[in-house]
This record gives C-alpha cells, sequence and structure tokens, in this order.
C-alpha cells in the first residue's frame, strides 16, 4: 500500500513538473523593433546607428539583436515602474560627452519597464547625466 501510495505521488509530481516545463516554453517573447538613429553603448559594448530589435524573453532579461536577427547581447535588468504607462514602445538612452548609454526598454502600455543594469562606465553616465536623456523611435512587430 505504502508503495502504491508513492508511486501515485511521485507520478503526479512529475507530471506537474512535466506541464510547468511546456507552459514555460510556450510564453512568448516581447518584441521591440527600433531605428536608433545615434551609435549607442549597451554595457561595455558599442553599436553603430541602424534597426535593432530588444526581445524580452524572461522578465529579467533582453536580448539586444541585429537586423538579421541574430543575438549581439544578451542584458540582465531590473524592474522599473511608472504610474503613467506609455502608448507605444520606448527606448530610453542616457548621454554623456555625446556617448549614448540604452538605460531603459519600455513595453507598449505596460508601467513595468526594464531598467538595465550597467557597467561601471555605463554607471557613471547615467549617474552624471540622469537628466539628459534621448528616446528612440520604437514599434511593435507587424
Amino acid at each position: 500500500m505504502k508503495y502504491l501510495v508513492g508511486s501515485i505521488v511521485t507520478s503526479l509530481l512529475l507530471s506537474i513538473l512535466a506541464l510547468s516545463s511546456v507552459a514555460q516554453g510556450q510564453r512568448s517573447e516581447q518584441i521591440i523593433q527600433a531605428n536608433i538613429p545615434f551609435d549607442f553603448a549597451v554595457g561595455s559594448r558599442f553599436y553603430p546607428a541602424g534597426h535593432y530589435s530588444l526581445v524580452r524573453s524572461q522578465p529579467w532579461q533582453l536580448e539586444l539583436r541585429d537586423s538579421e536577427g541574430r543575438t549581439l547581447v544578451n542584458l540582465l535588468t531590473q524592474s522599473v515602474q511608472t504610474s503613467t504607462a506609455p502608448d507605444r514602445p520606448k527606448l530610453v538612452f542616457s548621454t554623456e560627452d555625446r556617448r549614448h548609454v540604452l538605460t531603459q526598454v519600455w513595453q507598449e502600455n505596460d508601467a513595468i519597464g526594464q531598467q538595465i543594469l550597467q557597467s561601471k562606465w555605463g554607471n557613471d553616465a547615467v549617474r552624471k547625466h540622469s537628466g539628459d536623456v534621448q528616446t528612440a523611435k520604437a514599434g511593435s512587430p507587424r
């Protein structure tokens, strides 16, 4: 009897684990496509002006992809909140000495955005010029 109960409990737990991994695998990615009109930095890397995609695959992770869909960098983020959700996707850049650093990413109609965890150089730029902000036109994929 103990063996039967143990095997039923084990089967149930394995089924729950299998279903939760399938459900997590079906979570859709959130994609923002942007034409960034200036050179910019993410972390310690610099990128030229151009067409990019930012893909949110997890609540704490973004991928920066080039125009051909290749992943350039994976970014760790933390949540940041606003009282008014943007009516379209928005990328926020801080500027220091004409260098633009990507600092925040906001999805359309979402009051919770993603603050990109910065390198030491990026943190210094954000601290020194937190009032000097650029935004880039971004849109959802069609």
